[in-house]
């Protein structure tokens, strides 16, 4: 019943879904009031030592969750990781389940002193709080251990009155708790599947479904942020004698052909390198924090590796390539398009000097 509901989800889905427990702070804000007023009139009015300790309770809990929200809006990392996520997630629900316990205890509070008042604050509490939960409340196992908890000391206190009515209205508020786990179920797994759906989307605008690389819209963002600060190095990488291979073997072995080239400039990347197919035979690569010996060297070897024989579709193809290299080594910003326009200078350049090799923009 309060399995985690999430344990299959992607990582950024399930710290997006976490982050969404903090958007509902006029909800908190509204049942808080209502319970430590309410508490309040009900302690006031009966003088009773326990009513008030468990005021005392709502105002912690209440100014806890509160804290904790507000909290998470100044001081939460955006992007979150998971292990983020969830500790913010262990911040949030503590102070929840700490406020719910102290709705339990009125209940227990008010239904045994026979407080008609207090009985009616309760009932309205556990309601406003369950319905609450099972709308914002995107963590299945939180929602459903709030409604449990709340729902079955009410329950149970109705059933000890021995009265046929409040007996009947057990039954009632039990079958309301079943609503509210089948609700939960269904309102999670809906956001859950749609935030999937959106990522894989997003995902999808920036993948070449040919090859599997990023594509020109990832590069672009890619580019635009390396070029915030910081060395890198940017190779642009064009296939010499594609259009022959294309031509001889057909559009099929030229797209294989095409997924093999991008299989061997991925083999030989390092971690953190972005590759990206730009279209038709045109790649490109950022290699982070990569001075001019390491990017021209990444780049003899990939000019190496591609111009190895292929056999494509059962047929012997060969292709080389042509690479121009512009390296940044600078701690501040500078213009993404006038460091592509110059490592295109210098892919013109090794065309112009034969083809099948590597060109710094420097020496271009």
């Amino acid at each position: 019943m309060f399995r985690a509901r999430s344990h299959s989800l992607p990582a950024t889905v399930e710290a997006e879904i976490i982050s969404r427990l903090f958007n509902a702070l006029p909800q908190i804000g509204f049942v808080t009031v209502c319970f430590v007023a309410g508490t309040a009139l009900i302690a006031s009015e009966t003088g009773d030592a326990w009513t008030w300790a468990i005021f005392c309770v709502a105002v912690v809990t209440s100014l806890a969750r509160i804290a904790g929200v507000l909290a998470y809006r100044r001081l939460a990392p955006k992007p979150m990781t998971l292990e983020q996520a969830r500790r913010w997630e262990r911040a949030y629900s503590l102070p929840a389940l700490a406020f719910t316990i102290g709705i339990a205890l009125l209940t227990v509070r008010v239904f045994a002193a026979e407080w008609t008042n207090g009985e009616i604050l309760a009932v309205g509490l556990t309601m406003a709080l369950t319905a609450g939960s099972c709308a914002r409340t995107l963590r299945y196992w939180l929602c459903a251990t709030l409604s449990t908890i709340a729902l079955s000391v009410l329950i149970a206190m109705l059933l000890l009155s021995g009265d046929p009515v409040r007996i009947g209205l057990a039954g009632l508020f039990a079958l309301y708790l079943l609503s509210i786990y089948e609700s939960s179920r269904h309102i999670v797994g809906q956001v859950e599947a749609l935030l999937i759906a959106e990522r894989e989307l997003d995902a999808a605008a920036r993948r070449d479904p040919l090859t599997g690389l990023a594509n020109r819209r990832a590069f672009d963002e890619a580019l635009a942020e390396a070029a915030m600060g910081g060395d890198f190095a940017l190779l642009l990488l064009d296939l010499d004698g594609f259009k022959a291979v294309n031509d001889r073997l057909g559009h099929a072995a030229g797209d294989e052909l095409l997924r093999q080239v991008a299989a061997r400039l991925s083999s030989m990347l390092r971690a953190g390198d972005t590759l990206v197919r730009l279209g038709g035979d045109e790649f490109a690569a950022i290699l982070p924090a990569a001075n001019a010996v390491a990017a021209k060297a990444i780049a003899d070897r990939a000019v190496a590796l591609v111009g190895l024989p292929y056999a494509v579709l059962g047929a012997p193809a060969i292709v080389g390539i042509s690479i121009g290299v512009e390296v940044v080594e600078t701690e501040g910003a500078v213009d993404g398009q006038r460091i592509k326009e110059a490592a295109d200078r210098a892919l013109y350049a090794a065309k112009a000097a034969g083809k099948g090799q590597a060109v710094l923009a420097r020496a271009a």
